[in-house]
């Protein structure tokens, strides 16, 4: 199955193609903006499933965070439109799934989790251009994507 995990902003999002047949990223950006997110959308090949990070408020919702929540409604409608299966996952679910527990940065204990995952080490997990690991191309916002795919394919959903 290939998922394209997407990690939502007010401007740009992350976005990670994940296989989970092979176990490995397909390809990453880390700063995608919203229009052209759009027009990859409208590619009925690119993916078996789109998982996006849904928005949360735990209390007074700022500009930002009212952004995102609609970019997040245009992501579903083009993926819907693109002829795609769309899962949102909150992300205390992807947390929850990933087993990221403890305090401090929320995104470093992802990407720490994820490097752990995939082979314990940067070099393993990451690895080089002249010998990538699976998760090679993977920085900035993809890494969370990444973790919304993660978590898609390990609950084994449709």
């Amino acid at each position: 199955m290939i998922v394209l995990g997407i990690d939502p902003g007010p401007t740009n999002c992350g976005i990670a193609l994940y296989c989970s047949d092979r176990g490995k990223v397909l390809s990453a950006q880390k700063d995608i903006t919203v229009e052209s997110l759009l027009l990859v959308l409208s590619d009925p090949v690119v993916c078996d499933v789109v998982a996006i990070e849904r928005v949360q408020s735990y209390g007074i919702a700022g500009a930002s965070l009212l952004r995102t929540s609609e970019v997040v409604g245009r992501i579903w409608q083009a993926a819907k439109l693109g002829g795609y299966p769309v899962e949102l996952y909150y992300r205390r679910e992807v947390l929850r799934v990933l087993d990221v527990t403890g305090k401090g940065n929320r995104d470093a204990l992802v990407r720490q989790r994820i490097i752990e995952t995939f082979g314990g080490g940067r070099e393993a997990a990451v690895g080089r251009k002249a010998s990538p690991g699976p998760c090679y191309g993977v920085s900035g916002h993809a890494w969370q994507a990444l973790a919304v795919a993660l978590t898609h394919a390990l609950q084994g959903s449709p």
